[in-house]
């Protein structure tokens, strides 16, 4: 805790600029209001389809994150704010959108499914697909383009852990543990979670239900590696070069956005998650500890749930 303690402490000594925080702050308070006052991302953005559902998460994704840079240029005094005018700027940071944004809509994967499976397997197929697909629409493209633009650099987009100490985010996990047995009592958390839902899937795949919970809880797990590869190892470190420290903020306001379709609680409390995590990126040049904490939060709450279940 010491070791985070001082990570912390010093990115915000070098990074602090209170007129900024606050409009960020403001900004976030803004668009947390709107998506839960009128539901944004569930009414709206789900409800566009192919290229057209791509196009308007690429806007929503793009206006939240470039807005989050303006007001850097307006608001603090820390840094030159040179990074509009720099094209290896807009590379990156287009290229790290456009990736999130395919992520996130998924324009013709429903459609594929639901038209080409049959019906009894149609849900769990998307759901497990949606999540297993990362590593085709987020792992594949960023290693091209680490091949083509980065291949030189020794951070690897934090895949590297050769000078890294993973022994402080398994005792932040067991530390967490408590805290999400409190949340698994809240009725928002159980209408959640597990985000394993019980369907007939299994009978006409001939599989044991457990199976096929399993695979699905895979899945969903190490979807979580690649949402560190882009948040974390792209959009911190890939960008660091270009703009330092101001790669957090702007980073962080994108990932609270893609909690979006979860729980107010949780799009909320994501906000810190996404600030400690990439504070950690930047500091360690690594992204294994936000994999150990991410991916290992998001499968206990899945236990708790399930036990949850089993008590009423």
């Amino acid at each position: 805790m010491r070791k985070l303690w001082k990570l912390l402490s010093h990115h915000i000594r070098e990074d602090f600029s209170k007129s900024y925080y606050v409009s960020i702050a403001f900004l976030l308070s803004a668009l947390l209001f709107l998506n839960y006052q009128y539901r944004i991302e569930k009414d709206i953005l789900d409800s566009f389809k192919g290229i057209e559902k791509f196009a308007i998460y690429f806007l929503f994704y793009a206006g939240a994150y470039y807005l989050s840079f303006f007001l850097l240029t307006i608001t603090s005094t820390k840094s030159k704010h040179s990074f509009f005018q720099s094209s290896s700027f807009w590379k990156y940071s287009l290229v790290g959108l456009a990736i999130l944004s395919l992520d996130s809509s998924m324009p013709f994967l429903q459609d594929l499914i639901y038209d080409n499976l049959h019906r009894s397997i149609t849900y769990w197929s998307y759901k497990v697909a949606v999540n297993g697909i990362s590593f085709f629409t987020v792992l594949v493209p960023l290693l091209v383009f680490y091949y083509f633009n980065d291949r030189h650099s020794k951070h690897q987009y934090g895949l590297n852990n050769q000078h890294t100490d993973l022994s402080i985010y398994w005792t932040l996990l067991l530390f967490m543990i408590p805290l999400l047995v409190s949340a698994s009592f809240l009725e928002s958390f159980q209408r959640q979670y597990p985000m394993y839902k019980s369907n007939e899937a299994y009978l006409s795949l001939g599989i044991p239900e457990w199976t096929a919970a399993l695979m699905y809880e895979l899945a969903y797990g190490l979807d979580f590696i690649t949402v560190e590869l882009l948040f974390r190892g792209f959009l911190v470190i890939g960008m660091m070069k270009l703009v330092g420290r101001n790669a957090i903020v702007p980073m962080v306001v994108i990932y609270c956005l893609l909690h979006f379709g979860k729980p107010a609680g949780e799009a909320i409390s994501s906000i810190a998650g996404g600030y400690i995590l990439g504070v950690i990126a930047f500091e360690t040049k690594s992204i294994w500890g936000g994999i150990i904490i991410h991916m290992g939060i998001a499968w206990l709450m899945e236990i708790i749930a399930f036990i949850q279940k089993l008590f009423h």
